[in-house]
C-alpha cells in the first residue's frame, strides 16, 4: 500500500502524525510526503544563522534526516515561503500537488484539517484547502492536462485530516477538530517519533509542548472523502481497502 502525507513545514511529519508514519513504514508500507516550505520563517533555538535562506537549507537537511528515522520513501519540497501559502497563486500550488499524487500514486492521501491543527496556522489552513482540492482533481484528465505527457491521472481510494481528542477545559489550544474516525495505536514507536523531532534541531523550542501535546499512545484521524469504512471508527487508514 501507499501513502501520502502533504504539510506545510519541516516537523509537522513528526509533530502531527509520527508515530503514525513509524508504523506503516515498519509495516512495509510507502510514504511520500509533500512539504509545502521550507520553514525559513521559523525561529531556530538559538543555533546561529546569517539569513533565512540558511535557515531553510538547515531546515530541509533537518527534514531529509527525520524523514529517514521515520521510514519516508521520498520527499517533495517546493520552496514556498513559510507564513506565506496563502498568498501562493492556488492553481500553482494545486497544481503541485496534482503533479506529486499523480506521480506517487498513493491508496491513501493525508493533511491537515480545514481548522488548521491546534494552533489554527495560516498555512496549515492553506495545505488543507490546496490538498483537498488536488485529491479530487489528481483523477480527472482534464485538470492540469499538461502534466498528463508525464504521468496518468490518479484517484486515491481515501482522504484523511488530522484530528485529536476534544481538549480538556483549560488546555493552551482549545481548536476542535473534525470527528476521529480512525485511532491508530502508535505506542510502540513513541520513541521513534521522539528521536524523529530531535533531528530538527531548530525546533527545539518547542520540545516541552512537543511533549506535552504530541507523545501521546494514539494519532486520530478522520475520514474527508473516498471509499468508506468498513466501521464508523477503525484503527488502520487501510482497513477496508
Amino acid at each position: 500500500m501507499r501513502l501520502a502525507w502533504v504539510f506545510a513545514h519541516p516537523d509537522d511529519e513528526t509533530f502531527a502524525i509520527g508515530g503514525t508514519v513509524a508504523k506503516l513504514a515498519a509495516g512495509n508500507v510507502r510514504i511520500d510526503l509533500f512539504c509545502a516550505t521550507d520553514g525559513d520563517a521559523g525561529k531556530n533555538s538559538g543555533i546561529p544563522v546569517s539569513s533565512r535562506a540558511e535557515l531553510a537549507t538547515r531546515r530541509r537537511s533537518e527534514l531529509a534526516a527525520a524523514a529517514q528515522i521515520l521510514g519516508i520513501a521520498s520527499l517533495s519540497t517546493p520552496g514556498h515561503g513559510d507564513g506565506m501559502l496563502r498568498d501562493v497563486d492556488p492553481d500553482r500550488l494545486v497544481g503541485e500537488i496534482v503533479y506529486f499524487l499523480r506521480r506517487h500514486r498513493p491508496d491513501v492521501v493525508l493533511t491537515f484539517g480545514p481548522e488548521g491543527a491546534p494552533t489554527q496556522h495560516r498555512d496549515h489552513r492553506a495545505i488543507s484547502r490546496a490538498a483537498t482540492a488536488a485529491y479530487f482533481l489528481a483523477a480527472l484528465p482534464t485538470e492540469y492536462a499538461d502534466q498528463i505527457r508525464e504521468v496518468e491521472p490518479h484517484r486515491a481510494a481515501r482522504l484523511y485530516y488530522c484530528a485529536w481528542e476534544p481538549p480538556t477545559p483549560g488546555r493552551e489550544l482549545m481548536t476542535l477538530s473534525l470527528t476521529a474516525t480512525c485511532c491508530v495505536d502508535v505506542a510502540a514507536y513513541l520513541e521513534t517519533k521522539r528521536a524523529a523531532f530531535l533531528a530538527h534541531a531548530t525546533q527545539r523550542q518547542h520540545y516541552a509542548q512537543f511533549e506535552a501535546l504530541a507523545m501521546r499512545p494514539t494519532e486520530h484521524f478522520a475520514l474527508g472523502a473516498g471509499t468508506p469504512q468498513p466501521r464508523s471508527v477503525t484503527d488502520d487508514v487501510f482497513d477496508g481497502l
